[in-house]
């Protein structure tokens, strides 16, 4: 499906959000901004099950995500999958720091996404290292280490209740950093299954897990919605930190996809 399908009150909408989200992780020059709102303008929309980036495929083609969920994974011969990060709403993917680098696994979409490209970004690591884009790339980067060092932490020395609390939390500040958590609610819009691949537990260990968080008054959860009710003690529980470059935004959320409930 593309942007000609979309309603245009949700064009207009993931305009607005996509320029926001560049321009909380760099001031844009007149010229950046207008070539932001040209690509922004060349946004896709996309089914659920869908591979937005092939592993092997060149990273030398950036893109936002700007409503949705997707996942990078690997899936083994056996049909089992690792997820080693997730890609939230206002997430750069598609680019690296290596010359000619290629991707190590694919990026695969949890729900029905809308994306865009983002070509600007595309070579101002290297040529404009300084500029406001440059600056974002910077940022993107740094944040999917960040993410992908959480993880290994996470599936290395964490007990399964910690695995579980640390990357609650990690949803809750991404989600809030781009004002999508209302009520210190926010949507998680896939099946246990997917939470137990990405934290490396069977589905059923997941679920007596979550059921022990509940009932200890940690969490709540209906339908889709996950509130975290005492962030600071879980915090504690799973010696979570905070992605230093990420902020929380006031902004109340303005668009959510929902799925499946946990």
């Amino acid at each position: 499906m593309n942007r000609a399908r979309l309603p245009q009150a949700d064009v207009a909408r993931l305009r607005d959000f996509g320029l926001r989200v560049l321009s909380r992780r760099g001031v844009l020059a007149a010229d950046e901004e207008q070539a932001a709102r040209a690509s922004l303008g060349e946004m896709q929309a996309q089914a659920g099950g869908t591979e937005l980036l092939a592993e092997g495929a060149r990273l030398n083609r950036a893109q936002i995500l700007l409503e949705g969920w997707a996942v990078h994974q690997r899936v083994l011969s056996d049909g089992r999958r690792q997820i080693f990060s997730f890609l939230l709403p206002g997430d750069i993917f598609g680019i690296s720091a290596r010359l000619n680098g290629e991707a190590l696994c694919s990026a695969f979409a949890l729900t029905s996404v809308v994306t865009a490209p983002l070509a600007m970004l595309d070579e101002a690591l290297r040529r404009a290292p300084g500029s406001g884009c440059g600056r974002i790339v910077r940022e993107a980067l740094g944040l999917e280490e960040s993410f992908l060092v959480n993880q290994v932490v996470r599936l290395g020395q964490q007990s399964a209740q910690e695995r579980l609390i640390n990357l609650l939390l990690e949803f809750y500040d991404r989600l809030a950093a781009v004002g999508l958590v209302e009520d210190d609610s926010f949507v998680l819009p896939f099946t246990q299954e997917v939470l137990s691949d990405a934290v490396g537990l069977s589905t059923v260990h997941t679920n007596r897990t979550l059921q022990q968080l509940r009932r200890e008054h940690l969490i709540e959860t209906h339908l889709n919605q996950t509130r975290l009710i005492d962030r600071k003690r879980l915090a504690e529980m799973a010696d979570y930190r905070m992605v230093p470059c990420l902020e929380t935004a006031a902004a109340p959320r303005d668009h959510a996809n929902a799925d499946m409930p946990l």
